[in-house]
């Protein structure tokens, strides 16, 4: 649940949102293509950033996983 908090109210989904309304508040001014491509523009940033920052904590936990395989296959190579 704090993650799901701690998303809602980062500074990238709170600029997500914002560009969607102000997408929202374009097309309803009658300029649709405008409108359309900042609500797209928006989302699709959003998720760029966000994927990028999942895929450097896969990297991070991946290194650690690395790490620590090597510590235990040098202490079961030390003990024989």
């Amino acid at each position: 649940m704090k993650t799901a908090l701690a998303k809602l109210t980062s500074r990238k989904f709170l600029a997500c949102v914002a560009g969607i309304v102000s997408g929202v508040v374009v097309l309803c001014n009658g300029a649709t293509t405008e409108g359309v491509t900042a609500i797209i523009t928006s989302v699709v940033a959003y998720l760029i950033a966000e994927g990028y920052i999942d895929a450097k904590a896969v990297k991070t936990a991946a290194g650690v996983a690395q790490d620590v395989s090597d510590k235990v296959s040098d202490e079961s190579k030390d003990g024989q």
